[in-house]
C-alpha cells in the first residue's frame, strides 16, 4: 500500500504543461496520430490483402487435429451414450424365383464375425466419432473465421477512425494526473503502431519487375568423351557415334507437339486467373522455337518479362524463369492451351497459379 500510496504522489507532482501549451500538444499529437491512421488505412482497403479464408478441410488444418483430439476425449466421455457400433452379421435365404425370404440367421463366418464385433466397434469408438464430434467443434469456428476473414479489413479501418476521432474529441478534455505524460505516451504509441502497420503491409505487398534470368531452350550435352567411344565391326567410333546423334533426334522429334508447348498456337495467347488469390494476366508468345511470356499483376500493375523452356522429359510442360530484387522465380505451367494450371516457385514459397484463355 505504501509503495502504490507513493507512486500516486510521485504521479501527481510531476510537472505538467500550462493549459495553453497542453492545447497545441493536443493539436500537434493528434494530426501525428490522424497521419499515421490514415496511412494505415489507405494501405488495408487499397494497397493490402488482409482477407483470410476459412480451411474447409479439416484433415487439412492444425485446428483440425486440435478438434479431433477434443472430439476423442468427448468419445471417450460418452462411451455408447449415442451409437453403439457392434452389429450381428446375417445371412438370408430366398426364394430362386419369387425372391421371397425363406430364412434368416446368424452368419457364423470368422471374417464377418471379427468386422461386424471387433473392428467396427474399435473404428467406430476410436475413429470415426472422435472425428464426427471433432467437426461439430471445427466447422462452426470455420464460419466464424470466414465470416471475420471477409470483413477483417474494414473493421480495422473503422477501429482506426474511431481511434483518431477519440483522440480530437477527448484528448483537450482529459483531466487527469500527469496528463501530458500520458498525451505524449499515447501519441507515441498510437503514431508508431499505426505507421509501424501501414510500413509492414506495403512491404509485405507483391511488386517489382521480374526480369529475365534464362534463355529460351537452354539444353546443355555433354560430349561424348573419347574414352568411352568404341568401335564396332560395321564402322569406325565416329560413325556409331553419328548413328547415336540421329537416334536421339528421332527419339526428341515431336516431343514440341505434346502438352502445353504443343497446344499454343504460334504468336501470343493471352490467359487471365489468379496467383496465391491475386488477379494476374499471362501472355505466352510462342515464336517457333522460342516461347516468351508476359506476366501481369492486376491489382497492383506490376509486369513480368519471363523466358521459358520445355525439354522433352516435361512432356511439353512449360517452365518460366525470372528474377526480382535478386530473388529466382520459377513458373512450372502444364494444360491444354485453354485451361493452364501450375506452381510459381520463390525461394521457400509457393504460390499455386490457375489460368484461363481469354
Amino acid at each position: 500500500m505504501n509503495f502504490i500510496t507513493n507512486l500516486k504522489e510521485r504521479v501527481k507532482n510531476l510537472p505538467e504543461l500550462s493549459e495553453s501549451n497542453y492545447q497545441i500538444a493536443c493539436y500537434i499529437v493528434c494530426a501525428l496520430i490522424t497521419l499515421s491512421g490514415l496511412f494505415l488505412v489507405y494501405e488495408v482497403l487499397f494497397d493490402g490483402d488482409l482477407t483470410f479464408s476459412a480451411q474447409w478441410n479439416i484433415f487439412k488444418s492444425p485446428l483440425g487435429s486440435v478438434c479431433i483430439f477434443i472430439g476423442f476425449i468427448w468419445a471417450m466421455c460418452w462411451w455408447g451414450k449415442f451409437t453403439h457400433w457392434s452389429a450381428t452379421p446375417v445371412v438370408e435365404t430366398r426364394d430362386r424365383y419369387s425372391g421371397r425370404l425363406i430364412e434368416r440367421k446368424e452368419n457364423y463366418d470368422v471374417t464377418e464375425q471379427m468386422f461386424a464385433k471387433i473392428l467396427m466397434p474399435i473404428l467406430g469408438h476410436f475413429v470415426i466419432e472422435p472425428i464426427m464430434y471433432g467437426a461439430v467443434i471445427y466447422y462452426p469456428l470455420q464460419c466464424i473465421i470466414a465470416l471475420v476473414g471477409a470483413i477483417f479489413p474494414y473493421v480495422l479501418s473503422l477501429l482506426v477512425l474511431a481511434i483518431i476521432g477519440a483522440c480530437w474529441m477527448y484528448a483537450q478534455k482529459v483531466q487527469i494526473p500527469a496528463r501530458s505524460w500520458m498525451l505524449g505516451l499515447a501519441g507515441f504509441v498510437f503514431t508508431l503502431a499505426f505507421a509501424w502497420g501501414g510500413y509492414a503491409i506495403m512491404n509485405a505487398t507483391p511488386g517489382g519487375t521480374i526480369q529475365m534470368l534464362a534463355d529460351t531452350n537452354q539444353m546443355q550435352y555433354e560430349p561424348v568423351s573419347q574414352e568411352q567411344t568404341t568401335t564396332s565391326g560395321s564402322g569406325t567410333a565416329d560413325d556409331d557415334a553419328a548413328v547415336g546423334v540421329e537416334d536421339e533426334g528421332e527419339q526428341f522429334e515431336g516431343y514440341g507437339e505434346e502438352g502445353l508447348l504443343g497446344s499454343l498456337p504460334e504468336g501470343t495467347t493471352s490467359y487471365e486467373g489468379e496467383m496465391a488469390g491475386f488477379p494476374i494476366e499471362f501472355a505466352i508468345t510462342k515464336d517457333g522455337d522460342e516461347t516468351t511470356a508476359k506476366y501481369t499483376n492486376v491489382k497492383y500493375g506490376t509486369t513480368m518479362m519471363l523466358s521459358g523452356e520445355s525439354l522433352p522429359a516435361m512432356g511439353g510442360n512449360i517452365t518460366f524463369y525470372g528474377q526480382e530484387d535478386g530473388n529466382d522465380w520459377r513458373f512450372e505451367l502444364s494444360g491444354d492451351g485453354k485451361n493452364i494450371e501450375g506452381t510459381a516457385y520463390n525461394g521457400d514459397k509457393s504460390l499455386q497459379v490457375t489460368l484461363k484463355k481469354k
